[in-house]
Parts: structure tokens; C-alpha cells; sequence
């Protein structure tokens, strides 16, 4: 066999390209058929879990931001109310003078 045989050997085997048999294709389709994944089966969404009541509450007043500042003024006008500086004088024994700073508002109206 020289190298000219060899040549048209594979240039005719490049020209008539090889055809599986339809058995062979029915058997690989079959292969990937049964290796898909199947589909889950669609179950209806849950419905939404009902808010409870001091959850319904607390979205009235505007939430947990809200409901925080709301708790911090309470406890701050508490402790104003109970420590202001005319009842200080019982934790102390001694008597203390209340500073009037604005006697009047009429510095607000007034112009210059």
C-alpha cells in the first residue's frame, strides 16, 4: 500500500459520512428520556399566615421604628416627670431653686 492509497482511503471515507441505525438511535433517546428529570407536582400556594393581634397593633402605630421612639419619649418624659428638679431636694435634704428661663414667650413674637 503506498501513500496515495491511503489518501483516497480517507478522502472516501470523509465523503460518505457513517449513518447510525434507527435501533441505536431509539436506544440512546430512550437513554436520555429515562435519565431527564421529572417535574415536581404543583401544589397550591399556602395562604398567608394571619398577623397576630399585637402584630396588627404595632403596624397601626407605624411599625417598630415608630413603636421604638414611642417607648423612648414615654420613658424619658417618666423619668423627667419623676426627677425634675423641684423633687430633687428629697434625694438630696436640701432645697433647690428653679430656674425660670423663659418667663414669658413674648421674645418670640417681637422683632429686631
Amino acid at each position: 500500500m503506498q501513500d496515495d492509497d491511503l489518501d483516497r482511503l480517507l478522502a472516501q471515507a470523509a465523503r460518505t459520512a457513517p449513518q447510525p441505525s434507527d435501533a441505536l438511535m431509539q436506544r440512546v433517546l430512550a437513554d436520555a428520556l429515562a435519565l431527564q428529570p421529572q417535574a415536581a407536582a404543583l401544589r397550591p400556594p399556602a395562604p398567608p399566615a394571619r398577623a397576630g393581634l399585637l402584630t396588627r397593633l404595632i403596624g397601626a402605630i407605624g411599625g417598630g421604628p415608630a413603636l421604638a421612639g414611642l417607648g423612648t419619649a414615654a420613658v424619658f418624659g417618666i423619668v423627667l416627670g419623676y426627677l425634675s428638679p423641684s423633687t430633687l431636694d428629697l434625694f438630696t435634704g436640701a432645697s433647690t431653686d428653679v430656674a425660670d428661663f423663659f418667663p414669658d414667650a413674648d421674645f418670640l413674637t417681637t422683632e429686631g
